[in-house]
């Protein structure tokens, strides 16, 4: 199918095309860009949905505010950007959906920049013929098109103006077997090249795990769970339906995605590792020893750990992090009062350090709630978020101490992607 800017936009005029709409709708929202989301395919099926109804004037940031996220009607779109934000996922998300489905789709959705009304494309019948040979150049005008190696012996025709073409066409085409064997050629120097560039390539997010994974022992993961004012150990008569719903028999949803990112990263560099929760771990499992801590205040091996850094957590109703330079900053917090519904936005650390205590290095992931803890550990698992860090760290990050404070939008009880408000290097 042709790219969708090569298609005019389209409006379904027929209840045979808007079921044609709805067709490819119901197709994007089962993809896997969509069916692992909640608010994501709510805002794409409801302004798909209106714009098939002919309610295009409906499209505007605070009715879908109201109508899609359940905000209040008055609620402030300059401080709670929730639909600007999950605009901006869904647009990535569609184009990530018509890389791979574009030659299937008959119809073509998309959001435009600065718009909540989708635009609608539709393949225009006889475009592209199946079988049509005509539209498959041959076999000679594909080897004109290729940028040969010196030496090969290939000819190209280039076209002078007031020249007859047929003086300067080649007069024998290339055969079959020299148009295969120069095409392997490519693609040999093509992957040659390709695998020289990933081995030089820099891997940012092993750049901020290197101290970890230098280590020959199975690095230790200590887990935040249940309530930190809870009475340790249980009683040995504890009866097992008990300790089960027991606060330390508790990972959070969030805290188990974190873990799952972290071991998926070790994994992948084939290091062993070791779990254990945090009321279960004691000084001498940490001594000499490489381990990553999850979780913020239902953990407090991290809230000991920090303590002494420059970004600390402060407990509390209206808990936040302090930067210690900077002790009237109270942007970073979270009003642990409120309905968790209303929560909009949350915050975490990342801090990656020698820890003088434990001689071990440290690596901790710790949100102030469970969306910031989400966020973190997205965030130390892709390239794309650590290039953040190279841009506000000093260079050399890479070998220094290193801690940042995240954020991240909370929508629909998901937590966004995140993003990096603060970061030193000691």
């Amino acid at each position: 199918m042709k790219p969708k800017d090569e298609l005019p936009v389209w409006t379904p005029e027929t209840d045979s095309d808007r079921r044609l709409v709805k067709k490819e709708l119901d197709a994007i929202l089962a993809s896997p860009h969509f069916s692992n989301s909640r608010r994501y395919p709510a805002l794409l099926r409801y302004v798909v949905e209106k714009c098939l109804d002919g309610q295009t004037d409906h499209l505007k940031e605070r009715t879908l505010g109201v109508e899609v996220f359940g905000r209040v009607p008055d609620y402030d779109t300059s401080t709670d950007p929730v639909v600007r934000f999950s605009a901006g996922e869904v647009r990535k998300r569609l184009a990530q959906y018509y890389q791979g489905a574009a030659d299937e789709s008959e119809i073509q959705i998309s959001l435009p920049l600065g718009s909540y009304t989708p635009e609608l494309r539709k393949k225009l019948v006889g475009s592209e013929p199946a079988n049509d040979q005509s539209s498959v150049p041959l076999p000679s005008e594909k080897a004109d098109c290729m940028e040969l190696p010196a030496g090969s012996g290939a000819s190209h025709a280039v076209e002078l103006p007031g020249t007859d073409r047929a003086q300067i066409l080649p007069k024998k085409r290339p055969s079959p077997a020299f148009i295969v064997s120069t095409g392997l050629l490519l693609a040999l120097i093509s992957l040659g090249a390709y695998s020289l560039y990933r081995v030089g390539a820099p891997n940012r997010e092993e750049q901020l795990w290197k101290p970890l994974l230098q280590t020959q022992n199975p690095i230790l993961i200590v887990v935040g769970s249940g309530s930190l004012s809870a009475v340790f150990p249980e009683p040995p008569e504890t009866p097992l339906s008990t300790h089960m719903i027991g606060p330390y028999h508790h990972i959070s949803v969030s805290s188990a995605i974190a873990l799952s990112r972290v071991t998926g990263m070790l994994q992948k560099r084939s290091k062993t590792y070791i779990i254990k929760e945090a009321p279960l771990t004691s000084v001498t499992d940490l001594r000499q020893q490489s381990a990553v801590f999850i979780g913020g205040l239902n953990n407090a091996w991290t809230l000991r750990l920090t303590k002494n850094l420059r970004y600390q957590f402060v407990e509390g109703p209206q808990a936040r992090i302090k930067d210690t330079k900077d002790p009237n900053n109270t942007a970073w917090s979270v009003d642990f009062s409120k309905p968790y519904t209303s929560i909009s936005t949350d915050y975490g650390i990342i801090a990656r350090y020698h820890d003088q205590s434990t001689n071990g290095d440290v690596l901790i992931l710790a949100g102030l709630g469970p969306y910031g803890t989400e966020a973190v550990s997205e965030f130390v698992s892709s390239p794309l978020y650590i290039k953040q860090v190279e841009q506000m760290v000093p260079a050399g990050f890479k070998n220094a101490n290193v801690e940042m404070v995240i954020s991240t939008e909370v929508i629909s009880g998901e937590a966004g992607a995140p993003r990096l408000v603060a970061a030193y290097a000691f």
